[in-house]
C-alpha cells in the first residue's frame, strides 16, 4: 500500500467516524438537549445510516472525501437549522410536509421565510462556508484513481443499500415506529428518541397515507345516537331575512394580558375588550403554535379536528379532494355568496386550490385589493382589508359570507419596517423585558392594536348598515416571538405553546353571554346557530361532542372513547360518507373496524 493509498483510506474512515457524530451533536443542539443523549443508541445508528449512504454516494461520485464531507456537513447545517428555527418559532420539529412548502415555493413564500434569516452573522457564515467548498474543490486530491470499474460497482452497492435501507416496503420495517419510539403527534420527543434523520424517513413513508385513517362506522353511529342528529335538516328562514356573516380571522392575535410581566390591556384592545362584555366569545383552542395558520383555518372552515388527521401538517398542501364539506357550502346552500377576502398571494398556502375545493364562490386576494390599499409593516394593512370587506359587502342581492385572512400582524416583528404610525403611536412595552424583548412585544402590539381598532371600525359600519349581521373575530394562533417568550411567564402558571386566542361573537341577534372555551372546529356550528341556519347533523354533534371533551371530568379512558367516534365521525363526513351512514343505520350493524378510502 502506498503512502498516498494509506492517507486516503484515512480520511475515509474519519468521515465515516465522525460526520455521523456531527449530525448527532447538532440533531441535539437543535432540539436543546445534552449532546451524549442516546448516543451511539440503536436509534442513533438508524439516523447515521442515510448520512453514511449519502456521504458514500458523493465520494464515489466526486471522488473527493474532505469535499464531499463538507458539502454533508453544510447541508446537515442547514437541515438542523432550519429544524432549530421550526422549533423556535412552533414549537415542532420539521417533517415530511415541510417538502410541500418547498414544491411550492413561489415570490410571496421566499420573502416571507428570509425574513426569518435576516441575521448578518448567517449570511457571512454562509459566504464563508462557500468559499471553503470552493477551497476544498481546487486543492482536495481525488481517490479511486484508475479503479473506474470498481468504483461503478461500489457506487451501484452503495445506491442499491440506500433503496432497500431507506425506500423499500423493508424500510417500514427497519424504521418502525416501534423500534424509533415514535410518540405520535409529539415531534419533539420523537425526535429525542429517534433523531430527526430517522424519525424523516419513518414519517416519509407514511405521508401519502396522511388522510387514509381508520374509520369505527359503529362508534361513529353511537355518537349521533348519544348527542342526537339523524337527518339533514334544512333553512327555516327566507333569503331577505338571513344575515350576513363575516368572520375574521386574525393572524397570531392574542390578549397579552395572560403574560404575568403585562398590565391591563384595555387601552390597547379596547374594542375586544367591550365585545367581550357586549357580545358571545372566549378562548378558542387552535391546533398550532406561532405560525401554521391554515391548521386552524382548516378546523374553522370544515369543523374537522386535525387531530383526526394525526400525520397532516398541512391540510392545504395534503389533500388532494375537490370537494370538502364545511361552512363555505353550507351558506352556498342557504343561498349566500361566498367569498374569502385575503391580502397575500393566492398561491401561498396553495390557498387558491383549497378555497376552490371548499366551495368558495370567490377569493379575493393582493392583487385584487383597490389601488389605495398600504402596507403597515411587512404586510398589507388591516385597514386595507376592512376596507375590502365593506367594498364586497355591497357587492349582488344575496347575503354574504366572508371569511377574511388578515396578515398585517404576521412575524418577524424585529427588523420589519417601521411605518409612520408605528413611529408615533407605539404602545409601551413592560420595563421588564430586556431592550430586544420590548422591542419586539412593542412592534406586535402595535399590530395587533390596529387589528383591534379594524374591528371597532367594521364592528360600527355594520349597525349602521339597517342589515342583520354576525360579526366572528379570532385569532389563529398565538404570536412566534423570539425573545418575548424567554421572558415572560404565564399568569396561569402554563407554557406560551398550550394557550389558546379569544374568539368573539357580535350581531344584531347575539346578545352577552358568559365566555366559554371552545374548540377550532367548535366554531362552525357557533356561526351557523347565530345566523339562525341550521347546519349539519356532523357540525351539530361534533360542538356537542367537544363540549362533553371540555366539560367532562370523566377518567381518560371515556375522552378517549369520545375522540375515537369523534374522529371516526369526521373521517366520514370528510370522506363525504357521513350522511348514509347515519340515515341508513349500517353504522350500529357494523362493528368492524374499516379503512378510509
Amino acid at each position: 500500500m502506498t503512502t498516498s493509498q494509506g492517507k486516503a483510506i484515512l480520511k475515509i474512515a474519519s468521515a465515516f467516524l465522525l460526520l455521523p457524530v456531527a449530525a448527532w451533536v447538532m440533531d441535539r443542539l437543535s432540539l436543546g438537549v445534552t449532546l451524549d443523549s442516546n448516543l451511539f443508541s440503536t436509534t442513533y445508528w438508524l439516523s447515521s445510516l442515510p448520512v453514511l449512504i449519502l456521504l458514500a454516494a458523493m465520494i464515489l461520485l466526486s471522488r473527493r472525501v474532505l469535499l464531499s464531507a463538507a458539502i454533508m456537513l453544510s447541508l446537515l447545517a442547514m437541515l438542523f437549522l432550519a429544524n432549530y428555527l421550526k422549533i423556535r418559532y412552533l414549537a415542532v420539529t420539521l417533517m415530511p410536509a415541510d417538502y410541500f412548502l418547498l414544491r411550492d415555493l413561489d415570490e410571496s413564500t421566499i420573502a416571507l421565510f428570509t425574513r426569518y434569516l435576516n441575521n448578518p452573522a448567517g449570511v457571512m457564515g454562509a459566504i464563508a462556508v462557500v468559499a471553503l467548498l470552493v477551497g476544498l474543490a481546487r486543492w482536495d486530491r481525488p481517490v479511486f484513481s484508475g479503479h473506474r470499474y470498481l468504483r461503478a460497482f461500489m457506487l451501484i452497492a452503495t445506491l442499491a443499500a440506500g433503496y432497500v435501507s431507506l425506500v423499500s416496503p423493508w424500510s417500514e420495517r427497519i424504521y418502525s415506529v416501534e423500534r424509533l419510539k415514535v410518540v405520535p403527534g409529539q415531534s419533539r420527543v420523537t425526535q429525542y428518541q429517534a433523531g430527526l434523520i430517522a424519525g424523516l424517513v419513518q414519517a416519509a413513508h407514511v405521508i401519502g397515507r396522511a388522510f387514509d385513517e381508520p374509520i369505527d362506522r359503529h362508534a361513529a353511529n353511537e355518537l349521533f345516537v348519544r348527542f342526537g342528529g339523524s337527518e339533514l335538516p334544512t333553512s327555516e328562514h327566507a333569503s331577505a331575512s338571513r344575515p350576513d356573516v363575516i368572520v375574521i380571522q386574525s393572524e397570531s392575535f392574542f390578549n397579552p394580558d395572560v403574560i404575568s410581566q403585562v398590565s391591563d390591556t384595555q387601552a390597547l384592545l379596547p374594542n375586544l375588550r367591550e365585545a367581550e362584555r357586549t357580545g358571545a366569545g372566549g378562548t378558542l383552542l387552535v391546533p398550532t403554535f406561532g405560525g401554521g395558520t391554515i391548521r386552524t383555518e382548516f378546523e374553522v372552515l370544515t369543523g374537522i379536528p386535525l387531530a383526526a388527521y394525526a400525520r397532516v401538517q398541512f391540510p392545504y398542501l395534503q389533500f388532494g379532494g375537490s370537494d370538502i364539506p364545511g361552512l363555505a357550502r353550507l351558506f352556498s346552500g342557504n343561498g349566500y355568496e361566498t367569498v374569502v377576502v385575503h391580502g397575500n398571494s393566492g398561491t401561498f398556502w396553495n390557498r387558491r386550490q383549497a378555497i376552490h375545493a371548499l366551495g368558495f364562490d370567490r377569493f379575493v386576494t393582493a392583487s385584487e385589493f383597490d389601488k389605495k390599499a398600504y402596507r403597515d409593516g411587512w404586510y398589507l394593512s388591516d385597514h386595507s382589508m376592512t376596507d375590502e370587506i365593506i367594498g364586497q359587502l355591497g357587492h349582488g342581492d344575496r347575503p354574504h359570507f366572508i371569511f377574511a385572512i388578515s396578515i398585517e400582524a404576521h412575524g418577524p416583528y424585529l427588523g420589519a419596517p417601521r411605518s409612520e404610525g408605528m413611529l408615533h403611536r407605539s404602545p409601551a412595552a413592560p420595563a421588564a423585558f430586556s431592550p430586544d424583548a420590548r422591542d419586539e412585544y412593542s412592534r406586535y402590539a402595535y399590530h395587533i392594536a390596529n387589528a383591534d381598532q379594524e374591528l371597532g371600525r367594521l364592528w360600527s359600519y355594520l349597525r349602521q348598515r339597517q342589515r342583520p349581521f354576525v360579526l366572528v373575530f379570532y385569532g389563529d394562533h398565538l404570536p412566534p416571538f423570539q425573545d418575548v417568550y424567554r421572558e415572560a411567564t404565564f399568569r396561569d402558571g402554563r407554557a406560551a405553546s398550550v394557550h389558546g386566542t379569544p374568539w368573539i361573537m357580535l350581531g344584531s341577534d347575539v346578545t352577552a353571554s358568559p365566555r366559554k372555551q371552545i374548540y377550532a372546529w367548535m366554531l362552525p356550528d357557533e356561526v351557523l346557530r347565530a345566523a339562525g341556519l341550521k347546519d349539519s347533523p356532523y357540525l351539530s354533534v361534533a360542538h356537542a361532542a367537544g363540549q362533553a371533551l371540555i366539560d367532562s371530568p370523566a377518567p381518560a379512558q371515556s375522552s378517549d372513547a369520545l375522540r375515537h367516534a369523534l374522529y371516526s365521525a369526521a373521517r366520514l363526513d370528510f370522506n363525504g360518507e357521513l350522511d348514509s351512514t347515519i340515515s341508513s343505520g349500517t353504522g350500529a350493524k357494523a362493528a368492524a373496524t374499516e379503512k378510509g378510502p
